[in-house]
């Protein structure tokens, strides 16, 4: 006889995962524990570049389609003196300069299969894409005067683009809301990895920087 022991499916296609973690959040059918790629392991954020080291680590290791999405490197830009500026990088974060991006995710399993967990990023190749102005403005709401621009540089379907993220310079908190790669990932789907690949949570994370000096 199989035995279903469980099965969770979550699909989210929103520009820049805009507003993915709320809706993550109110699915009562979901874990409730969940992580993102910035803040996930040791140690602690204590530094706003160990956001990005975090990124760089945890995204290959988490994101089953990772291998599309090949991370290149960081670097710390400027800080924001006025709102002008928070105009300029938030709309070079939306179409046409980079693509739309969404979430997906299942967990689930039986006797038969065993117990399996998926946590992809979904990226429309759509070449008419168009900026959701009220998105926009909302993220540039998040941006305050003072805080760090960083910018990731990745390359996508042959193509290299340039994100920027935003750095509370007193709290070292990366503004997520809006970010392409600040989506909630599903504690259980953290654990799934470690457990498959045996990793050891515990050990203190080494993490080799990933810095473009210009």
């Amino acid at each position: 006889m199989r035995t279903v022991l469980f099965l969770v499916s979550i699909v989210f296609n929103i520009v820049g995962i805009a507003t993915a973690n709320e809706a993550f959040n109110r699915c009562d059918t979901l874990p409730s524990a969940q992580m993102d790629l910035f803040t996930y392991g040791s140690p602690s954020i204590v530094t706003s570049e160990m956001n990005f080291r975090k990124l760089f680590r945890n995204f290959p290791i988490y994101v089953d389609n990772a291998n599309e999405i090949k991370l290149l490197y960081y670097h710390y830009v400027e800080t924001i003196k006025n709102k002008k500026q928070i105009k300029s990088y938030v709309k070079r974060n939306f179409p046409p300069y980079v693509p739309n991006w969404g979430v997906a995710g299942s967990q689930g399993g039986n006797s038969d299969i065993g117990e399996f967990s998926t946590w992809r990023f979904t990226i429309e190749r759509d070449p008419f894409q168009t900026i959701d102005e009220d998105i926009v403005s909302k993220m540039m709401r998040e941006v305050k005067i003072g805080y760090e621009v960083w910018e990731v540089v990745f390359k996508l379907w042959d193509t290299t683009y340039h994100y920027y993220m935003f750095v509370n310079a007193k709290t070292q908190a990366i503004v997520k809301w809006g970010n392409i790669f600040g989506a909630n990932i599903p504690q259980s789907h953290i654990d799934f990895i470690n457990r498959k690949y045996k990793r050891d949570t515990k050990k203190h994370i080494e993490v080799v920087p990933i810095l473009h000096h210009q």
